[in-house]
C-alpha cells in the first residue's frame, strides 16, 4: 500500500473509523440543538434541556504543571443492577471492571465508544473528540454488547473537549444524567483515570466497531507496548491491533490492567489509525494537563 503523508492518513482515517452508522438502524429526529459555548479555553456543550446547567466554570479548571495524576476507581455501590430480562457480559465484574464500564456511545449521527472513569460527581465517561464536535443527543450504554443494554440507555447534560489539534488532542469527556436517582460509577463502577503517566507502559485498547446488525457488535480489545507517536505532544501508538474500524473510536487506552478482576487506570482513548514507520499503528491522543483541565470542569460540573 502507498503511504502518504502523516496528515492524509490521519484524516482518512479519522473519517474511516471515527463514526459509523448502522445501515439498519433509522436515522434519529434531529431534537433542539446543544447549547455551545467557550468556558477556560474548554469547549462546551450543555443539552437545551439542561440550559441552567451552571457547571464548567473557568475557575474550577486548574493545571497540573505536567505532574502525574491518577484518581483511583470506584466500585457499584451495592452491587451492579442490570435491566430486567438484560444479561451482563462475562468480563464483566461487580468490581470495576473496564469490561462492565466500557459501552456505547450514541452521538445522535453516529457511534463511538466510551468509557465510565472514576469522577467527583460519579457522571464522567470519556471519549473522542470527534465524536462530541458535531454531535447533539448523546446516549450512552455500558457493557454494550450485540446490541444488548444491561444498564439501559443513559442520557447527558453537558459536554467538553480538549481544544488543540488532532489526533493528539482528541480527548473529550461527556456529563450524564442520574438514572433512577443513580448516578453511572454507582451502578457499574468507574476505572481510574490516569494523566501525565510514563507513555511507555504497557497498554490496551478496548473499541466497539459498528455494524450494519447491531447482533454482530462485540467489544474487540488489543494489547501491546506502546511507543510515542511523531506529534508534539506526542500520541501513544500499539501497533499489533486489528479490526478497530469505525465505532470504535473513543474506547478507552488503559494501563495496569488486572486481569482478575477487569480493573484498569485509561490514560488516553483511541482515536485513529495511521502507517508510520513501515507500520500500521493504533492510535490514542494521551491524557496530560490539557485533557485535566478539562476533565476536572466535567467532574465538577
Amino acid at each position: 500500500m502507498r503511504i502518504r503523508s502523516l496528515l492524509a492518513v490521519v484524516v482518512a482515517s479519522v473519517a474511516a473509523l471515527g463514526l459509523a452508522v448502522p445501515a439498519s438502524s433509522a436515522a434519529p429526529a434531529r431534537g433542539a440543538e446543544p447549547i455551545e459555548r467557550v468556558s477556560g479555553g474548554t469547549h462546551v456543550l450543555i443539552n437545551p434541556a439542561n440550559a441552567a446547567d451552571t457547571g464548567w466554570a473557568p475557575e474550577k479548571q486548574s493545571s497540573l504543571d505536567g505532574q502525574p495524576l491518577t484518581i483511583p476507581a470506584i466500585s457499584p455501590t451495592g452491587g451492579p443492577k442490570a435491566a430486567a430480562g438484560a444479561t451482563v457480559s462475562a468480563g464483566a465484574t461487580a468490581g470495576a471492571s473496564v469490561w462492565g464500564t466500557t459501552g456505547r456511545l450514541l452521538t445522535g449521527s453516529g457511534v463511538c465508544t466510551a468509557n465510565v472513569v472514576s469522577s467527583a460527581n460519579r457522571d464522567v465517561i470519556a471519549t473522542a473528540r470527534h465524536c462530541v464536535e458535531g454531535g447533539h443527543d448523546f446516549k450512552f450504554a455500558p457493557n454494550y454488547d450485540a446490541g444488548n443494554t444491561p444498564y439501559g440507555w443513559w442520557t447527558w447534560r453537558s459536554a467538553g473537549w480538549v481544544d488543540a489539534p488532532a489526533p493528539q488532542g482528541d480527548i473529550a469527556f461527556i456529563v450524564l444524567n442520574t438514572q433512577n436517582g443513580r448516578h453511572i460509577a454507582d451502578v457499574v463502577g468507574a476505572t481510574g483515570i490516569g494523566f501525565n503517566q510514563p507513555i511507555n507502559n504497557y497498554a490496551h485498547i478496548i473499541g466497539i466497531p459498528g455494524k450494519k446488525d447491531a447482533k454482530d457488535e462485540h467489544m474487540l480489545w488489543c494489547g501491546g507496548q506502546p511507543v510515542a507517536g511523531p506529534e508534539q505532544p506526542s500520541t501513544a501508538l500499539i501497533d499489533n491491533c486489528i479490526g478497530l474500524d469505525g465505532g470504535a473510536s473513543g474506547g478507552p487506552y488503559f494501563v495496569n490492567y488486572n486481569q482478575n478482576d477487569g480493573s484498569a487506570v485509561q490514560t488516553g482513548d483511541f482515536v485513529t489509525g495511521y502507517s508510520w514507520q513501515g507500520k500500521w499503528w493504533a492510535v490514542s491522543a494521551y491524557y496530560r494537563d490539557d485533557a485535566y483541565n478539562v476533565f476536572n470542569g466535567a467532574q465538577h460540573a
